[in-house]
C-alpha cells in the first residue's frame, strides 16, 4: 500500500532522500517484528503503518517520544531502534492488561529485546490518571502516538493533555484515526494538519 507520507516530511522539513534511507533501515525492523508476531493478532499496527513510523521517526530524530498503548511492544520497538541512532528516549503508558486474541497471552512489550531498554520509560496505568503526571515530569514532548482507547472522549483527553507539552517542531500520530471524529475536531480546533498516511494512520503536524 502506498504510504502519503510527503505532506509529512515536507511540515517537518525531512529531507526526502534522509526518509527513504530510514525507510530502507526499516526492513529489518519490520522482519524481526514478523518473526516475532507471527500469524498471531495482538491488534498491533500493521506493517506498512510499522514502516512509516520508524521511517519517519529515524529521519526526524525527536529527542523525547510519547506513546500510549503498548500491547506487543511493535511501535515501541520501532521507536527505540530509531531513537538509539541519536540518543532519544521512549516514555510509554500502558494499561497493563495483556493483547490478542490467543488463549496464551503475553507479557506487553515482549516484541521488545531485554538489551535495548535502556531507554525505555514503560508506565503502567489508565493513562487518565498516568499521562498528565508523567508528561510533567518528561517536560517537553516531541513525537506523540496515540495507540490506547479510541473513544472521542479518550483520544481527545490525550491530545489535549500532550498539548501544551508539544515542541515547536512536533508530530502527533494517531492509530485507528478514523473510528470517531476527534483528530480532526483537535487539528481544526488547534489550526494544524491532518494528513491520512497509510491504512487508518494519520499525522497532525503545525502549520508552517
Amino acid at each position: 500500500m502506498e504510504t502519503n507520507y510527503k505532506p509529512v516530511i515536507k511540515a517537518l522539513g525531512i529531507d526526502a532522500v534522509e526518509y527513504e534511507a530510514a525507510k530502507n533501515e526499516s526492513q529489518e525492523i519490520r522482519k524481526y517484528v514478523s518473526s516475532k508476531i507471527g500469524a498471531r493478532q495482538f491488534w498491533q499496527v500493521s506493517e506498512d503503518e510499522l514502516v512509516f513510523i520508524y521511517s519517519i521517526t529515524r529521519s526526524f530524530r525527536p529527542q523525547v517520544v510519547v506513546e500510549t498503548g503498548v500491547g506487543p511492544g511493535t511501535t515501541s520497538l520501532a521507536f527505540i531502534s530509531a531513537l538509539e541512532k541519536f540518543g532519544g528516549r521512549l516514555y510509554s503508558f500502558d494499561l497493563g492488561k495483556k493483547y490478542g486474541e490467543e488463549e496464551k497471552g503475553e507479557p506487553v512489550g515482549f516484541v521488545v529485546p531485554q538489551d535495548m531498554r535502556r531507554n525505555w520509560n514503560l508506565t503502567f496505568g489508565d493513562s487518565k490518571l498516568t499521562l498528565g503526571k508523567g508528561l510533567a515530569e518528561i517536560g517537553r514532548v516531541d513525537l506523540f502516538l496515540h495507540d490506547s482507547e479510541h473513544t472521542k472522549e479518550h483520544v481527545l483527553f490525550e491530545l489535549n493533555t500532550v498539548l501544551p507539552y508539544l515542541s515547536d517542531r512536533s508530530l502527533i500520530l494517531i492509530d485507528n484515526y478514523d473510528w470517531t471524529e476527534a483528530p480532526g475536531q483537535f487539528a481544526q480546533n488547534n489550526k494544524m494538519i491532518l494528513t491520512h498516511v497509510v491504512d487508518d494512520l494519520c499525522a497532525i503536524c503545525r502549520k508552517t
